[in-house]
């Protein structure tokens, strides 16, 4: 398992969910093991859970923060949204 949190521009931009999980689904990558994943969105920022069928929890949180730097780059709708450098 992996958690990930992505940060709006502003305080109170809110990202749309569902939007941001398929977006997620569509760049991961089908070999990665992923199995599952939730989007949890509010004011701000996105938390992200990844499940990942994997050897360890440092390849399932590396894999978790690359597939979120994809979506971000390849989905204009993502805008100023990034990924959030500090412990959750």
């Amino acid at each position: 398992m992996a958690t990930t949190t992505l940060v709006g521009p502003t305080p109170d931009q809110v990202l749309d969910g569902p939007l941001l999980r398929s977006l997620l689904w569509a760049v991961a990558d089908e070999r990665s093991g992923l199995e599952h994943l939730t989007v949890t969105a509010g004011p701000g920022r996105a938390d992200v859970v990844l499940f990942y069928a994997g050897p360890s929890p440092c390849a399932a949180d590396a894999a978790g923060a690359d597939l979120c730097r994809r979506a971000l780059r390849a989905a204009a709708q993502l805008g100023d949204w990034s990924l959030y450098p500090g412990p959750r």
